[in-house]
């Protein structure tokens, strides 16, 4: 008898990342492809189908597929409407996955999917009001709330990174000003490093060094181990984009009241140089409270925490 299970797949602008999961999360199978976006969307649907059809064959009876994948999309349909990694614009993804592969597809937000994955097969299990908040190129996030996901009318909710934390700030891509993600994300302390070093080389040294001589070329990874090497520079970047993450997360606590708060993501591994400034901001401006017994953890499923969510996402979360 073949064991029944779900089908998650993490579709990325570089990857696609399936895996078959059981009720709580486990991992069965998984596969990783590229994306090769240039092929577009017809072939990387069918090449989704077939990861899925492939895993599952001989061994699973799937109970339905579910997708994340960045961009601005309507999870009641399952279209994609706009993916700027892809280059894709009303793609029927759900509607054509779902013909593919005869089952139930339900097409998510990635955040969305990695916060449910983390909630209930991860750092997040056992809590009702949990926040995940991913620190990369950009800054993603997802909210737990009473046990449901935070969805909003139209599937935008919690888009932690474009909250503004200085109204008389920079415009962002958004439209938005002042937001978190020009602040806090990998980006803007690669930025914000890469400005302050080319502007005084010799203080900008150890940077330079790291970067291959060219300050131009200076990211988030270059200044975290320069600060984890007592590098003043570096280290008074990360206290600047510490404090304006720990703001951001202090709206965070005050909007959602959660138990835990998952932070990860590449620029959150920096460690120390960044996660002290930001507790310190916590602990000064959020209502002590709210703030009191909150616990911050580490991701635990990793780059599968999309897929796995995606895939649990079915059981209507």
């Amino acid at each position: 008898m073949l064991t029944q299970a779900y089908a998650g797949i993490d579709l990325g602008g570089t990857k696609i990342l399936a895996v078959i999961v059981d009720e709580e999360g486990k991992v069965l199978a998984s596969e990783e492809r590229a994306t090769e976006a240039s092929r577009g969307p017809e072939a990387i649907i069918a090449t989704m189908a077939d990861m899925v059809t492939a895993l599952a064959q001989g061994n699973y009876s799937l109970l339905g597929a579910g997708v994340a994948t960045a961009g601005t999309l309507d999870p009641d349909t399952g279209m994609v409407e706009y993916a700027s990694n892809l280059g894709w614009t009303n793609v029927p993804l759900g509607g054509e996955l779902e013909r593919l592969l005869g089952v139930k597809v339900t097409v998510d937000n990635d955040a969305n999917a990695a916060a449910v994955g983390e909630w209930k097969a991860g750092a997040g299990i056992g809590s009702r009001n949990c926040v995940f908040i991913t620190v990369s190129t950009g800054i993603g996030s997802g909210v737990i709330c009473d046990g449901k996901l935070m969805r909003g009318r139209n599937a935008s909710a919690a888009e932690l990174g474009h909250i503004t934390i200085d109204w008389q700030g920079p415009k962002c891509l958004c439209g938005n000003a002042g937001c978190l993600e020009l602040y806090a994300s990998g980006t803007a302390i690669g930025r914000e490093a890469s400005k302050a070093a080319a502007a005084d080389p010799a203080r900008g040294k150890k940077l330079i060094e790291l970067a291959g001589g060219d300050a131009a070329r200076i990211n988030s990874r270059h200044v975290g181990d320069a600060a984890k090497q007592g590098d003043e520079l570096a280290q008074e970047v990360l206290r600047s984009a510490g404090r304006a993450l720990g703001a951001g997360i202090v709206s965070a606590i005050h909007i959602a009241n959660p138990e835990v708060v998952i932070l990860g993501g590449g620029a959150s591994h920096i460690g120390e140089p960044l996660l002290g400034p930001m507790h310190e901001y916590l602990e000064a401006h959020a209502i002590e409270p709210m703030r009191r017994g909150v616990k911050f953890v580490s991701p635990k499923l990793g780059a599968q925490a999309g897929a796995i969510g995606a895939a649990l996402m079915l059981r209507s979360y």
